[in-house]
């Protein structure tokens, strides 16, 4: 009698749990690693070392993205929120870090010229011919140099919150500055909390993980080389004093640009003089009310610019993340649909 008792109490447990194991999913085990950060290759040009990202299927469409002022190679971590887009439009981003930052050795002489030989030479390396071009704020200059270099291998070229040279809008005050004055400055700027601090207001605040990436890449383009280094900072802000972007004349690929109306980083002026520095604007993407992170709150758009060549409007309607006809998407924008995906709305 005990012996049965015994029995059926346990019996009892066990076909629950049996019952609650068989509703449970199999899981799946890995058999290859996850991706952490993004690689930073090295290569050897004649002697030069250069340090470039090459994120993308080697079949996509081929993307040179040059970053803002002060940023690494792996300044493109800073838009890994689209991570999944990016991949289902194939799309293979190339960086190659610039002068001084990061890993890279500092040239004293180098300038948008030497940039553009250098990303000239690894394209070579990695067997790209035809690519498009992303310049984002402090980008914009070097961009101008190679599409003007490379004018005909060019896909297309996006200016998103680009700066283009001395003389348009109102003079940089850092541009009035002694070279001591500058150095000190500087020094600010390679604290990557005020560097990359971002306003309380901005929207990319609502992505999480956004900040401290932005910082990381603060702490590469820096110290990377175990030195707080200003002087590659100094030398690419008088570039930006001193020299004028590149013409335009050669370049018969389409042209787009994105600037915010509030953007007080690089004002609307610099807007205005792209849109009239090429004969083939595809679009002019102003956004009413916007500051200087445009360039990441429509991230979206730009790719799928890139991808689409401005055939298709990014929009969010009724909870669902559209990529349209943009005519189709206009229609669905005055009924109460918004820009870029659902995300944003749901950020507040």
């Amino acid at each position: 009698m005990l012996k049965k008792r015994f029995v059926t109490v346990l019996c009892l447990p066990f076909t629950v749990c049996a019952a609650l194991a068989s509703t449970e999913q199999p899981v799946v085990v890995q058999s290859d690693f996850d991706q952490m950060a993004t690689p930073v290759h090295q290569w050897s040009d004649k002697g030069k070392e250069l340090f470039y990202i090459d994120e993308g299927p080697e079949d996509g469409i081929a993307v040179v993205f040059v970053g803002g002022n002060g940023t690494s190679a792996r300044a493109l971590e800073l838009t890994n929120f689209l991570r999944s887009t990016r991949e289902q439009l194939k799309l293979r981003f190339i960086t190659l870090e610039r002068n001084g930052f990061g890993q890279s050795a500092f040239d004293p002489k180098g300038d948008y010229g030497s940039y553009s030989a250098d990303v000239h030479a690894l394209l070579d390396h990695l067997g790209v011919d035809e690519f498009s071009l992303l310049a984002i704020s402090g980008g914009g200059p070097y961009v101008a140099r190679i599409g003007a270099d490379l004018a005909p291998r060019v896909r297309s070229i996006h200016y998103a919150a680009a700066y283009s040279q001395p003389g348009v809008g109102k003079p940089a005050e850092r541009c009035k500055l002694s070279d001591e004055q500058l150095a000190t400055t500087a020094l600010a700027y390679t604290v990557p909390t005020q560097w990359w601090a971002m306003p309380a207001d901005s929207s990319i605040k609502h992505i999480r993980g956004w900040q401290d990436a932005a910082y990381d890449d603060g702490l590469r383009t820096f110290f990377m080389k175990g030195t707080q280094d200003v002087k590659p900072l100094l030398h690419e802000w008088r570039l930006y004093c001193q020299q004028p972007v590149a013409s335009g004349a050669a370049v018969k690929s389409p042209v787009f640009i994105y600037a915010g109306t509030a953007d007080s980083v690089v004002p609307m002026e610099h807007k205005d003089f792209w849109a009239g520095h090429y004969s083939n604007i595809a679009a002019v993407r102003a956004y009413p009310g916007e500051g200087h992170d445009v360039q990441y709150r429509h991230w979206g758009q730009i790719l799928s610019d890139i991808a689409y060549q401005g055939k298709r409007l990014l929009i969010c309607d009724q909870g669902q993340s559209l990529l349209l006809p943009e005519e189709v998407a206009q229609q669905k924008i005055t009924r109460g649909a918004t820009l870029d995906i659902c995300a944003w709305q749901k950020a507040g």
